[in-house]
C-alpha cells in the first residue's frame, strides 16, 4: 500500500516531512509519496489554469498512477480536492485522512482569501505576500518562528499566481462540492484531524465533515497546520485509525 500526501496553501510537499518521518518510525517499509499541486514548488503543465476544476482532474490522474491500494492523507486545499475526488470516485482510495478546511456546505471564506478573490486588491496583497509579513501572518496560524520562515521561503511567483486563480476559482466551492449536497455518495473510511486553534475554520466544520462521512474526527492541540506543530500526535491519531482499520 502506499500513502499519498496532497498538501494545501501555502504549502508544497515539504509540509509533509515531519508527519512522514513520525508515520515511518512505525511503517518503516511503507511506500509514501508527497505530490507537489502543480505551480506550488513546481511548474504546472502548459495551459494549466489553476482552478479547483483542474486541481481535482490533476489529483485524480496522479492518484491512478499509484498502485492500489492507496491511503490519502490531506490538509487545507488538498483536503478540498481530495474530499472532492473521494466523492466523485468512490474506490479511488482505501482510506483518507483530511482536516484544515471545510469539505461541507455553509463556511464564509476568511478575510485573506477574500482579499485574494479580489482583482487587484488580490495582486497587491500577493506582491506584500513574502518575508517578515509571510512569516508573521504563517505565525498567527499556529507556526513557530522557524516552521513560518521556512514556509514563507518556499514562497514564489509561480504559487503566488496559482493562489490567486484557485481561491478566486473556488469563491463557492463550499456549496458547490459541499458533501452534505450528495446524498449518494460513498466514502471509504476515513479520519479528520483538525486544530483546535486554527484561526481559518473552528472544529466544528470538523464534526460535520466527519458526520457526513462516516468518518472519525480527532482534535489536536494546535493551531492550522497539525502535520508541522503536532506530527508525533497527528502521526499517533493516524496509527490508530489504520489498526481500527486492521491495516
Amino acid at each position: 500500500m502506499t500513502t499519498v500526501f496532497v498538501h494545501g496553501v501555502p504549502d508544497t510537499a515539504d509540509v509533509w516531512s515531519r508527519l512522514d518521518g513520525e508515520l515511518r518510525k512505525e511503517l518503516p517499509v511503507e511506500r509514501t509519496v508527497a505530490l507537489s499541486l502543480p505551480g506550488f514548488g513546481c511548474d504546472a503543465p502548459p495551459g494549466f489554469g489553476s482552478s479547483k476544476e483542474e486541481y481535482v482532474a490533476w489529483l485524480i490522474a496522479a492518484l491512478e498512477e499509484i498502485p492500489a491500494p492507496r491511503d490519502v492523507i490531506a490538509h487545507d486545499w488538498g483536503s478540498i480536492l481530495a474530499m472532492r475526488a473521494i466523492a466523485v470516485r468512490p474506490g479511488l482510495v482505501r482510506s483518507w485522512v483530511a482536516g484544515g478546511a471545510p469539505s461541507t456546505p455553509g463556511y464564509t471564506w476568511h478575510p485573506t482569501a477574500r482579499l485574494w478573490q479580489t482583482p487587484g486588491a488580490g495582486e497587491k496583497a500577493m506582491e506584500r505576500f513574502m518575508g517578515p509579513l509571510a512569516i508573521d501572518m504563517l505565525g498567527r496560524a499556529g507556526l513557530d518562528a522557524a516552521m513560518a520562515a521556512e514556509t514563507a521561503g518556499r514562497i514564489d511567483a509561480r504559487m503566488k499566481t496559482a493562489i490567486l486563480a484557485l481561491y478566486r476559482s473556488g469563491r463557492d466551492v463550499f456549496d458547490a462540492w459541499g458533501v452534505e449536497t450528495d446524498g449518494q455518495a460513498r466514502f471509504a473510511p476515513g479520519l479528520v484531524l483538525w486544530g483546535e486553534r486554527d484561526p481559518y475554520a473552528r472544529p466544528a466544520f470538523a464534526h460535520r465533515l466527519a458526520a457526513v462521512t462516516g468518518a472519525a474526527v480527532r482534535v489536536l492541540d494546535c493551531g492550522h497546520w497539525w502535520q508541522l506543530e503536532q506530527p508525533r500526535e497527528a502521526a499517533a491519531e493516524i496509527l490508530a485509525f489504520r489498526r481500527g482499520m486492521g491495516g
